[in-house]
């Protein structure tokens, strides 16, 4: 993959950077175009921006990077934003590696996640400028269908009882506890922490974000990470002791560990034919999420239709 002329003529009339020296593609893990920008001054990260996502992203970009202090990191989130449009996010170039590259013990690496996500989860949204949208499970299914392929359009009545019947399980349970929203980022993959030079990580790539129950992340985390179910009351301990506050729902949790097994398949088998390359590795992640969808759906009793053998068909 090279850098098309055009996004490089884009870049260097961006008001952001003095004399540009280099521009380097970057592609471990990111799911948009982004690149490492070296002026004579200083190294930047410059992204494009999804248009469906941008003002999502750029206001969760906003938010995590503030700082209690010009010289106090503890509580920054994510790099620094210097600047940003509806086309671009420039941040302050992080030097490291992401997280699901380093070679650590399995249980550093779920440690250092729930650190970020708890601490997300407590920040204070009352300044946001812009709003960030509810998560509506629904709406991201329709998303992910708006141009199904085949194997998913012959099977679409399936999946519309997939959704239906998840909707509404989960907005029962969100009625019933009176669960409170917070700002989730939405995937928590370890491929979104980048760990620095002096060991401190970063979280990157609000695209997928929105408000939802705390429980939402939690089951993106198990789901994306392909973490083992067994250590689902682990997560919880771990989680509850940096953040006291909540009271997890396993219940909801459950569901929308489920659902996020669902919606990550389809994610899979809808992007797998934009990318020739990648075809046959994203058909087989999605394989890994629908079979986690069918085992863990039957192991907790729910009434769902199986997803593998749609799957098996192709």
């Amino acid at each position: 993959m090279t850098l098309q002329i055009e996004l490089i003529n884009e870049l260097k009339a961006l008001p952001c950077f003095d004399e540009i020296e280099t521009i380097d593609l970057l592609v471990n893990g990111l799911s948009q175009t982004s690149m490492k920008v070296t002026t004579k001054s200083r190294l930047y990260f410059a992204k494009k921006l999804n248009n469906d996502t941008a003002n999502v992203e750029v206001t969760c970009a906003l938010l995590c990077s503030q700082k209690a202090s010009e010289n106090d990191l503890t509580h920054q989130l994510s790099p620094t934003v210097l600047y940003h449009d509806k086309q671009w996010l420039i941040t302050a170039f992080i030097s490291g590696e992401p997280l699901v590259d380093i070679s650590i013990d399995i249980d550093v690496k779920y440690s250092v996640a729930l650190k970020l996500m708890a601490n997300l989860h407590q920040f204070s949204t009352s300044r946001i400028e812009r709003p960030i949208p509810e998560l509506d499970t629904n709406l991201s299914v329709a998303r992910l269908l708006s141009k199904p392929i085949p194997l998913l359009a012959k099977n679409r009545h399936i999946l519309d009882n997939v959704t239906k019947s998840l909707t509404s399980v989960i907005d029962q349970i969100i009625l019933a506890s009176g669960s409170s929203s917070v700002l989730c980022h939405g995937d928590m993959n370890y491929t979104n922490i980048l760990i620095d030079d002096i060991q401190k990580p970063w979280l990157i790539d609000f695209e997928c974000a929105h408000k939802a129950p705390v429980e939402f992340d939690l089951a993106m985390f198990v789901a994306v990470n392909n973490d083992p179910i067994e250590r689902l009351n682990d997560l919880l301990a771990d989680y509850s002791k940096r953040n006291q506050q909540h009271d997890c729902n396993i219940e909801l949790l459950k569901y929308y560990i489920v659902f996020s097994f669902y919606i990550n398949g389809l994610w899979y088998l809808d992007n797998k034919s934009k990318d020739a390359k990648s075809e046959v590795l994203f058909h087989e992640l999605a394989v890994a999420q629908w079979t986690s969808f069918d085992c863990f759906s039957e192991k907790y009793g729910m009434q769902l239709p199986k997803l593998l053998p749609l799957l098996n068909e192709h």
